[in-house]
């Protein structure tokens, strides 16, 4: 972190950021699952999982995107002498808090995406390997922080450090992060056009269970309707005596 950590004499620890980006995960997350809980007391069905993980994408892609603009804005302040664990850091003046919406886009991003992905998940996988599927799942979380540490290194070699410098008072990290943001972006998009073939059997199981009580309601209505008509039209044959009697 090149930012200023202190803060009116007060010097924050570094993982400050690290607790700003946990918080709407805690929050957040127990918030999301009482609104499914609403929706599907209320409707029948709650928020659609696939629908959940393309808000936590675009939540990410913007994360990436504030950051590289607040990355701009850091130049524009000049270095200062931090003391961090005894040694003596030159470090932009600029506040760590101005990289709060960052982090707490990022927290938001997880709270949309992890509990969503668990979800599909359990529902994807048979009853008898659903713990190991749930395992694999983890697995892949943990590969994808290997993922983004080899596209540091490449990013490091192909610019020769200018998109990833070991300074960041030189270099322009922000173009690392514009790319991120709009490798997020095409991630999210061949998302959604392939999450529009996710069928959600258990919802479409309950509307044909509530499409059925209906149709035998009609057909029991239409049903009626024709017995009276039926004892109307054999009843015009005779008189209105005839009838009353």
């Amino acid at each position: 972190m090149n930012c200023n950590l202190n803060v009116n004499g007060f010097l924050f620890p570094i993982a400050i950021m690290k607790i700003i980006s946990i918080i709407p995960l805690l929050i957040l997350a127990p918030g999301f699952e009482s609104l499914h809980c609403y929706l599907f007391a209320k409707s029948g069905h709650g928020l659609a999982p696939s629908a959940m993980i393309i808000y936590g994408q675009l939540c990410a892609t913007f994360s990436l995107l504030v950051a590289g603009i607040y990355e701009i804005h850091r130049k524009n302040f000049p270095l200062v002498d931090q003391t961090l664990s005894g040694k003596v850091l030159q470090v932009s003046s600029m506040s760590a808090f101005h990289l709060a919406p960052q982090y707490a886009l990022l927290g938001l991003a997880e709270a949309l995406v992890i509990p969503s992905c668990s979800v599909i998940t359990f529902r994807f996988a048979p009853s008898q390997i659903r713990g190991i599927s749930m395992n694999f799942l983890t697995l892949f979380n943990a590969a994808g922080c290997f993922i983004g540490a080899i596209m540091v290194e490449v990013a490091f070699l192909a610019s020769e450090g200018d998109w990833y410098p070991g300074l960041l008072v030189f270099g322009h990290l922000e173009r690392f992060f514009f790319f991120l943001s709009s490798m997020m972006l095409l991630n999210t998009l061949g998302f959604w056009r392939i999450c529009r073939r996710y069928v959600d059997l258990d919802r479409d199981t309950e509307q044909a269970s509530r499409g059925g009580l209906l149709e035998e309601k009609l057909l029991l209505h239409e049903r009626s309707l024709k017995f009276y008509e039926s004892i109307f039209e054999w009843s015009s044959h005779f008189s209105p005596m005839e009838t009353s009697v």
